[in-house]
């Protein structure tokens, strides 16, 4: 009877674990709400690309609304361009992404900071190869030149000394153009991000932004 008990009391115990454990994953998941090809209203965790154009609600497990996103304009109604569904997928992507991977603007923007810092010291480790190499091309032509100068023949060390160094000048000047645009690039996106992370989370009126 009493290894019954404890059994019991056991069970109980491991229940009551897995119903906090299941509370919390529902409470940190949000909801999707969209009514389907019938006219019915449906609650999932995503939405089918077929019904995003014509709008939906997020919600939180418990009924909230976080955010409603307002049907697509119609082809034909004279106001307005019918905006892709693919367009609209990729939007809603990167919603559920914001929402997924900050949980405050000020956190959006410490990890984009973080990026634009990266990308600035990959760039002066750059601009600093590009001057090195106008260095020694500047020295290797000089010698090059005393050498002409000289009545003397440029010795071949020489000239594939400039040619590499040349060849390393252009890969270097090509590398930072990819960077200070990637770096341009970076900060619009998440200046878009922060514009668009305060729109999702306009309707948390406690949330510390």
């Amino acid at each position: 009877m009493t290894n019954t008990k404890i059994t019991y009391k056991s069970i109980g115990t491991v229940a009551g674990i897995l119903l906090c454990l299941v509370a919390m994953v529902a409470e940190a998941a949000n909801l999707y709400r969209y009514r389907n090809s019938e006219g019915n209203l449906v609650i999932d965790h995503q939405v089918p690309p077929e019904y995003i154009a014509m709008g939906y609600e997020v919600i939180t497990p418990t009924g909230r609304v976080e955010q409603v996103v307002p049907p697509q304009s119609a082809s034909g109604d004279g106001d307005g361009e019918q905006v892709p569904a693919e367009t609209v997928a990729e939007q809603l992507e990167e919603d559920q992404m914001l929402l997924r991977s900050y949980s405050t603007l000020a956190e959006l923007k410490a990890a984009g900071d973080r990026r634009l810092e990266q990308l600035e010291r990959e760039i002066e480790i750059i601009e600093s190869n590009v001057s090195k190499n106008q260095k020694q091309l500047q020295e290797h032509r000089e010698r090059a030149a005393l050498h002409q100068f000289n009545g003397e023949k440029v010795p071949d060390t020489l000239l594939k000394a400039i040619e590499a160094v040349l060849v390393a000048q252009r890969d270097a000047e090509q590398m930072l153009t990819l960077r200070r645009n990637e770096h341009h690039d970076m900060a619009l996106r998440y200046q878009r991000y922060g514009v668009r992370f305060v729109e999702l989370t306009a309707k948390r009126p406690n949330e510390k932004k």
